[in-house]
């Protein structure tokens, strides 16, 4: 009888929502940072982060769709290495100009900053 699958689901969805609740609070921290130093600089990083998070979901998303069918099942280090690497995915687009979010968040964001 093989027993190491029976919590492994539980605690990877477990460290999935730790995962996910300090990025968001990142993201929070780092755009109130911003907003109350009126700087454009950690702004423009918060909406990166934010950026980061959301290319991270849609490939969460996406992983989802995907047969896993095959002879053997994943083992609980590929699981984390593939969360890994969809990681360092989401880090690199979202650099430079990313899909785009970044910057329309920024844009709108920063007039908060701005003085009008």
């Amino acid at each position: 009888m093989n027993i190491s699958n029976i919590n492994a689901n539980k605690y990877s969805n477990i460290l999935n929502t730790k995962k996910e609740k300090i990025e968001s609070k990142s993201f929070e921290d780092t755009l109130n940072k911003a907003v109350e130093k009126q700087d454009e600089k950690e702004l423009k990083k918060a909406c990166t982060e934010f950026e980061q998070y959301f290319v991270n979901q849609l490939f969460q998303e996406m992983k989802k769709t995907v047969h896993s069918g095959g002879l053997m099942q994943k083992s609980q280090g590929e699981k984390i290495f593939e969360d890994m690497l969809y990681d360092e995915y989401s880090k690199e687009i979202s650099k430079g100009k990313g899909i785009g979010i970044s910057e329309m968040l920024y844009k709108q964001l920063s007039r908060s900053i701005k003085p009008q």
